[in-house]
């Protein structure tokens, strides 16, 4: 047995042992075992392989720079420096270039060189994973089994849901489609930039997102992909425990597939922060992706209404000055347009709130982010459910009150269903309807 094995049968050994003398992990079991696989795969995996993608940047920029001098020698102007631009692309951890359209060929080769190389670290990375990787599953096995014998069946649920998914993409925060256009320091390039409705651009958190266009204000044409649903408990919840932060429960059952609530706009900022510090880790994203909260205009556009307000005005100013919903003009709503105040709270009724008459959705509560269908963008409950914190005061003039849209499962009347309707609220703030949704900006970040 070569000692990379040893070291790694031990420490599979050694971390269980170890944990399992401590306090019992937060959460539940579930995370207690990822988090022993994550850091076996940190320790014995990513630390030697981001050594050698270092190893082969290294490699590569004194390759460039040879180019560069030849290139000097030679009085070609034009392709010394497309090599220093490629140097100083490396120094600063840019993704390649999706195509080589137009460079130079010395630099074209040069890079053909690199992406084989690095494709098959990426390779080894995978192959050194796999036994990790069966490891886990086999006890993830064992623990759903455990639990149902148990008569735990909402645990052992979440374990089965957790199994569905890619564990290589869940622990290693590479996917079959992450990998299919290697870059610079092991950066996937083009994924999130390359999403669509069809083939929305995925996470290691399993969050998608689509392309949102934006006509006017500050990002007008830029690149912003929308989360298709609101921030569900399981993916806030996997920030809660790394951050250690305090998030209160509300008094109804939800489950990891439901909006997370009692969400103010300070912890949904902090969210999207610690989102975009994690995906730069996992090299999930590029140096200047960043998420963030979107903007009260992307909003705006996002629902449709964006080309008939002024980008420039104040939320307060516009808001419900356009009528209609995103399901039309009638009201109440069609069966089917969302998690609203309706018939079903007949059966679990909302203290001093009166639900909308010949309208039931089936929900009391919150509802799992798919249950109603989705827009012509690919977005799911951009009406209802939970209200969705934007980024701005609702008055620059006045900043006391953040913006947030769509309306809620507590929501009944005409005018807050609208979709232009803006509310707002205190950042500190918690409710059991408020939520978040964040976006992905593409390429414009620092």
């Amino acid at each position: 047995m070569n000692s990379f094995v040893l070291r790694l049968a031990l420490f599979l050994v050694i971390v269980p042992w170890i944990a399992a003398q401590d306090a019992p992990v937060p959460g539940s079991r579930l995370a207690g075992l990822d988090a022993q696989y994550r850091a076996v795969i940190e320790l014995n995996i990513d630390k030697p392989h981001l050594a050698r993608v270092a190893e082969l940047d290294a490699s590569y920029t004194g390759a460039l720079e040879r180019a560069m001098q030849a290139a000097a020698r030679d009085k070609n102007l034009k392709e010394a420096l497309a090599l220093r631009d490629e140097i100083q692309r490396v120094a600063d951890k840019e993704p390649l270039p999706e195509t080589d359209a137009g460079a130079a060929p010395s630099l074209a080769k040069l890079r053909g060189t690199y992406r084989e190389a690095l494709g098959k670290l990426l390779a080894a990375r995978r192959q050194a994973a796999a036994p990790v990787l069966g490891k886990f599953t086999a006890a993830l096995a064992a623990l759903q089994d455990e639990l149902t014998q148990a008569g735990q069946l909402d645990d052992a649920s979440a374990v089965a849901e957790y199994r569905t998914a890619d564990l290589a993409e869940k622990l290693l925060g590479v996917g079959p489609v992450a990998t299919v256009t290697p870059a610079v320091a092991g950066k996937p390039t083009g994924v999130a930039a390359s999403a669509t409705k069809d083939q929305p651009f995925e996470n290691h958190l399993g969050m998608r997102f689509v392309p949102v266009p934006i006509t006017g204000g500050p990002t007008s044409g830029k690149m912003i992909l929308f989360s298709v649903w609101e921030t569900r408990v399981k993916d806030y919840a996997e920030f809660v425990a790394d951050e250690k932060r305090d998030w209160p429960k509300p008094d109804f059952p939800q489950k990891d597939t439901h909006p997370a609530v009692n969400v103010s706009w300070e912890d949904a900022t902090a969210f999207a922060e610690w989102l975009t510090k994690e995906e730069r880790r996992k090299k999930r994203i590029g140096v200047k992706d960043v998420y963030r909260l979107p903007s009260d205009h992307e909003w705006s556009c996002a629902v449709g209404i964006g080309k008939e307000e002024d980008a420039s005005a104040a939320p307060f100013i516009k808001s419900g000055k356009i009528a209609g919903y995103p399901w039309g003009t009638e009201f109440p709503p069609p069966k089917g347009a969302g998690n609203y105040l309706g018939g079903e709270s007949v059966r679990n009724p909302v203290f001093g709130e009166v639900p909308i008459p010949v309208y039931d959705d089936g929900y009391d509560r919150t509802s799992p982010v798919e249950s109603f269908a989705a827009d012509g963008l690919g977005l799911y409950d951009l009406s209802g459910n939970v209200f969705e914190w934007c980024q701005e005061w609702t008055d620059s003039a006045v900043p006391q009150k953040r913006v947030h849209r769509g309306g809620s499962w507590r929501n009944s009347a005409a005018i807050h269903l609208r979709s232009s309707i803006r509310i707002g609220d205190t950042p500190t703030l918690r409710r059991d309807c408020d939520g978040l949704r964040v976006v992905l900006e593409v390429g414009s970040g620092g």
